[in-house]
């Protein structure tokens, strides 16, 4: 069986940039395993980094998206915006809120008082 090759650091941080920092898409690029690719970015400050500024950066494009939607007066994307934010009272959300007194039952010897008894 071979061994599994080994690469640096800086090889996985090329592929992770080029893959936009995602792990599947570098993992296909180096032709490895994507818990091989997990493993360097706990290992290396510098792949941790370049995952984290790809996440940010898609949130970002994404709410660009979101907001040039809303201004074309996209109804989806007023209802998702207004649904979302917390501080208005657009939410679908129901909160329920009950008090209920939950008494405990003993059994005692009331199983046993009920059970069929051999004749």
């Amino acid at each position: 069986m071979a061994r599994p090759k080994k690469y640096t650091p800086e090889e996985v941080a090329l592929a992770l940039k080029q893959a936009h920092g995602l792990k599947t898409g570098a993992a296909e690029l180096l032709g490895c395993a994507f818990v091989t690719v997990e493993s360097y970015i706990k290992e290396s400050a510098d792949c941790l980094e370049i995952v984290e500024h790809w996440r940010k950066r898609r949130k970002d494009r994404a709410e660009y998206k979101l907001d040039e939607a809303i201004e074309r007066g996209e109804p989806w994307a007023v209802m998702f915006t207004l649904k979302n934010a917390r501080d208005r009272e657009y939410s679908d959300r129901v909160d329920i809120q009950a008090r209920v007194d939950i008494q405990p039952y003993i059994f005692g010897n009331a199983i046993t008082a009920l059970a069929p008894r051999p004749v």
